[in-house]
């Protein structure tokens, strides 16, 4: 008997596919390096416009991909901008 599961068995237990657990094991270590606005707002539990706001309140530099200037584009925020808003903004409860 041993103490470790297939991954088909893995799978099966968590009621997802198996390509999704191979997928999830892949990445495993890997970090995201930049973010958009809407994973922000899942994020951080907000809407986009509070994403936007936070940004352009702590000044935090953004890959911005649009053709000209001033036109909606999408929008690529650093993984470690995030973090330092993430550790200026995160309180301890008491």
């Amino acid at each position: 008997m041993t103490d470790s599961l297939s991954i088909s068995e893995c799978a099966a237990l968590f009621g997802m596919p198996e390509s999704v657990v191979r997928a999830k094991i892949a990445s495993r270590g890997a970090t995201q390096e930049f973010f958009s606005i809407q994973e922000l707002a899942d994020r951080w539990r907000c809407s986009r416009g509070t994403v936007r706001n936070r940004l352009r309140a702590s000044g935090a530099r953004v890959l911005d991909f649009a053709t000209a200037p001033g036109r909606r584009s999408k929008k690529a925020v650093p993984s470690g901008v995030v973090f330092q808003i993430e550790n200026r903004k995160t309180k301890v409860l008491c």
